[in-house]
Parts: structure tokens; C-alpha cells; sequence
């Protein structure tokens, strides 16, 4: 959900010291569909720097910047509002907008393992359990995605509360378990990631707020014995399970004055970690590439170290980019 909506809410809250989120005004109106309409599209490479200021720089706090790209299509104009990713280990992405479209594409490293580029694109729309478009933005504003084992693709929505998991992929969607918290229209589930070290129908979700919770396909959801509140102007943007079980939590800032800011933290399994504490911590601020990254994925890397996949949404916002930007990390032993 976007960065730069609030406007004079957003300063005002700024001005009362409020933790306020970049999320309190309404979208803009929806964009044009798509020059091709579900089907493939493509994305020329455009390569991003860490630091446009020094391009020579490859590394902060501990993680290793191994590459990013700028997301455009002279094909569709609805490739934006990317709010979340998940990334299998053969490199195949699926990513979901806040208005109703899914991406699926191949991320193309280079012989280093760095990040160069996406193929095999292709942009569709996330169906309604009537199998047509979801018909409005309070149906399809989607934040969170994953990709279970079998294929089946969970999509966490707000605005209409809800959790969805599509057969297939593609199938009719049906309702799964989600969080009996009471939660702001739009100030929802933004985290969504599964949490196979707690079992094979395990799954995490993150609300807006702060809290984690654990769910699972056959039981009621639950409040991780752990929590990692968001620190003061921040909010949860996204969750993903490291390979070693660990939780990846991302948090995002947005004011007037300071523009956007990330923090990645990676933390003690919350599950299993009443206070969990901090392995590692990437911060992202000017003048550094930033925007308004709102999903993480995880992936293993073949010497050992772990690939974290960072997208923004960039609300349709001639001001913003639609940015995936990947940085690997050594797990502490």
C-alpha cells in the first residue's frame, strides 16, 4: 500500500509525533488495463545502483548487494503496485498487486549469482471465486503472497479482509484461516510467508500493526509467543521464513521530511523464541536506493549464504519505481 498517500494527514500526524502510516487516504483511481491483457510481457533490463552517489558500493550492515532492477514494460501499464514476492529455489517469481493482478517471470542472474534481469513475464488478473475478476478495489487490494509445495498460491488481502488459496495457482480461491484481530480497512495482513519449520500447513501473518501470528490450514491462528513490534513511525511491511528458520521481517517508514526508509531484520523464530532476538539488520535510507519495498523473499544461495529479494510498491506513481533489489547475507553458525 502506498508510500506518498497521506498528504496532509501525513503531516499533520508528522507534526503531532504520531506513528502515523503512509496508508490512511484512498488509492488513486485504477490505471488502464493492460495493452495485453493476461499475457506475456516484457521487462527490459534496467539496472539500479546500491548508492547512486557511489555506485562502487556493493555492501551495508553486513549484507552484500547483489544486484537490482528497475520493473517497467513497454507491454501493459499495470505492471506496479507490487506488494509482496515470494521466489522458488529454480528462480520463479510470483508477485501480486494491490489492484488485483498477479506477475509471474524467471529472475536471470549472472555467472557472479548477481541479479541482471527477469524473463519470461507474464501479467494476469487474481480471480474471484466466481472465476472472474475481482471487480473492485476493496476485493483486490492484495498485499501478501505465497507458494505452498504443491503449487496452491495464498494471497492475504485487506480493505476486505481475507486470506485466499488458489488451486494450482490459478484455481477458484477458497477461504483459509486468518487472525481474529480487529484490523483497519486499510491497515491489514501485509506480512504472509509459509513456516515450514513449524510444520508441512504452517504459515505466518503479519498485520500492519506489528503483531505475528501463526496459522495453520487446519486449526485456528494464533499470536506467535514472540513478538518484534515495528519501531516508533514504522510499520510491518512483509514476512518470509529463512531456509534456516529463522524470520525475516521488514518494516517501512514514510514521512514528508524523511521520504521513505526500510529496516530487513532477521530474528530468532518467534515461535520457538519468546523474545527474539536480532541476527542481523539491513537499513535502507537515502542516500541509498529506497522506496516503498513492501515484500521479501528468502531463498538459499549455493555457498550457504541467503538471498534476500526486496519489491516496492510504487503506487502507480510517476514519483516512484517499481524496484526489486536482491542482497545476500551469511547466516551466523
Amino acid at each position: 500500500m502506498g508510500g506518498r498517500r497521506h498528504g496532509l494527514l501525513a503531516a499533520a500526524c508528522v507534526a503531532l509525533l504520531a506513528a502515523c502510516s503512509p496508508k490512511t487516504t484512498p488509492p488513486p483511481a485504477p490505471p488502464p488495463m493492460p495493452v495485453r491483457a493476461d499475457g506475456a510481457i516484457r521487462i527490459p533490463d534496467r539496472p539500479v545502483p546500491l548508492n547512486p552517489d557511489d555506485p562502487k558500493q556493493t555492501e551495508v550492515d553486513g549484507f552484500r548487494y547483489a544486484g537490482g532492477l528497475w520493473l517497467t514494460s513497454p507491454d501493459t501499464s499495470r505492471l506496479g503496485g507490487l506488494s509482496d514476492l515470494k521466489v522458488a529455489p529454480d528462480g520463479t517469481m510470483i508477485s501480486e498487486s494491490d489492484e488485483g493482478d498477479l506477475l509471474t517471470a524467471r529472475i536471470r542472474l549472472d555467472p557472479q549469482g548477481r541479479l541482471v534481469g527477469l524473463d519470461d513475464a507474464h501479467i494476469g488478473f487474481l480471480r474471484g471465486q466466481d472465476g472472474g475478476p475481482l471487480p473492485s478495489k476493496v476485493e483486490a487490494d492484495a498485499e501478501g503472497v505465497a507458494l505452498w509445495p504443491n503449487g496452491d498460491m495464498m494471497v492475504s488481502f485487506e480493505r476486505d479482509h481475507r486470506i485466499w488459496i488458489y488451486p494450482g495457482g490459478t484455481g477458484r480461491p477458497y477461504a483459509a484461516p486468518m487472525p481474529d484481530e480487529k484490523m483497519p480497512e486499510n491497515r491489514g495482513m501485509e506480512g504472509l510467508a509459509l513456516a515450514p519449520s513449524q510444520g508441512p500447513d504452517a504459515y505466518w501473518v503479519g498485520i500492519e500493526g506489528g503483531s505475528i501470528w501463526l496459522c495453520r490450514l487446519k486449526a485456528a491462528c494464533a499470536k506467535a509467543p514472540g513478538q518484534f513490534p515495528p519501531p516508533l513511525a514504522y510499520r510491518l511491511s512483509a514476512l518470509g521464513e529463512t531456509p534456516q528458520g529463522d524470520l525475516a521481517v521488514l518494516h517501512h517508514s514514510w514521512t514528508p521530511l524523511t521520504g521513505s526508509r526500510i529496516i530487513l531484520s532477521v530474528i530468532e523464530n518467534p515461535a520457538t523464541h519468546p523474545r527474539p532476538k536480532v541476527k542481523a539488520r539491513l537499513h535502507l535510507a537515502p542516500p541509498l536506493t529506497v522506496d516503498n519495498f513492501e515484500g521479501v523473499a528468502a531463498v538459499s544461495r549455493p555457498n550457504g549464504d541467503v538471498r534476500f529479494y526486496l519489491i516496492v510498491d510504487d503506487n502507480f506513481s510517476d514519483k516512484q519505481r517499481s524496484l526489486l533489489l536482491a542482497f545476500d547475507w551469511k547466516p551466523v553458525r
